[in-house]
């Protein structure tokens, strides 16, 4: 298995976004990604000038600006027709904002895009989709589903209905062990469509009872089973540690890049 780039979500941090990234570099990770639908980092919050600077500061720290972060709130979701259009619009302008800042990937958390009995892909959701990936193609970006309520077989059912080359799946093996599903399972079968890996534990749950969150090494995610499963599948990108839960998130991203070189025998 070859040499592997770690890198975190700078909101795990809980800092700012100038100190958060700053202390990724410190901490010895490679790459990393932030949320930028709200915030400081919000389109809206970030002139053309602002851009280029956030550009340069985070590269000079040596870091690999991997993905933005286009998670919406719970209300807005692809399938309702009543909030999906507002999904696009707020997608098209971080999209936008990840073509000024040079950064290849847009992902975003989706819960399950098909329908519950039949298995039939949303249309409602496709449709939104096919506008998304309109406008990442004009962007110069990826987007990339980060699944959980789709099983492996119904994802791969929806990304060839859609048939878009610029949406793409950003796997957390995590997020589709808590609510039920194999992420064996999509690298598997899909495997050539993941662009960018998400690594973090939980135990397992399903579609009614999800399951929680862990630090890594203690849930029920085969850590080393779904590297060896990426790496076969000949994906070469970074793996982005998450720490979304947890009173001492810096001291547990710490400990999980020490648990992954450890298992890999990279120290």
């Amino acid at each position: 298995m070859t040499d592997l780039k770690l890198g975190i979500d700078i909101d795990d941090l809980r800092l700012d976004p100038r100190r958060g990234f700053t202390r990724a570099a410190e901490l010895g990770f490679r790459a990393v990604e932030v949320a930028t639908v709200a915030g400081e980092l919000a389109p809206a919050n970030l002139t053309h000038s602002a851009r280029r600077h956030l550009s340069r500061f985070v590269r000079a720290l040596g870091l690999d600006f991997t993905a933005l972060v286009g998670d919406m709130p719970a209300r807005l979701r692809l399938t309702d027709p009543a909030t999906n259009a507002e999904v696009v619009d707020r997608l098209r302008d971080v999209l936008i904002l990840a073509r000024d800042l040079r950064v290849p990937i847009v992902t975003t958390s989706v819960s399950a895009l098909t329908h519950p009995g039949t298995g039939e892909p949303s249309s409602h959701a496709i449709d939104a989709l096919r506008q998304i990936a309109d406008d990442a193609d004009r962007t110069g970006t990826i987007f990339a589903l980060r699944p959980a309520g789709d099983s492996a077989e119904r994802l791969a059912r929806l990304l060839d209905d859609l048939n878009c080359p610029a949406v793409r799946i950003c796997l957390d093996p995590a997020a589709m062990v808590m609510s039920g599903q194999d992420p064996g399972a999509v690298l598997t079968s899909a495997a050539d469509q993941v662009v960018l890996s998400h690594l973090r534990d939980g135990t397992a749950g399903s579609s009614e009872h999800a399951g929680a969150e862990t630090a890594l090494g203690e849930g029920e995610v085969d850590l080393l089973g779904h590297l060896m499963l990426l790496d076969v599948g000949e994906y070469h990108g970074p793996h982005i540690l998450r720490r979304r839960c947890g009173d001492r998130p810096e001291g547990d991203l710490q400990a999980a890049k020490e648990y992954v070189e450890s298992l890999l025998g990279q120290e």
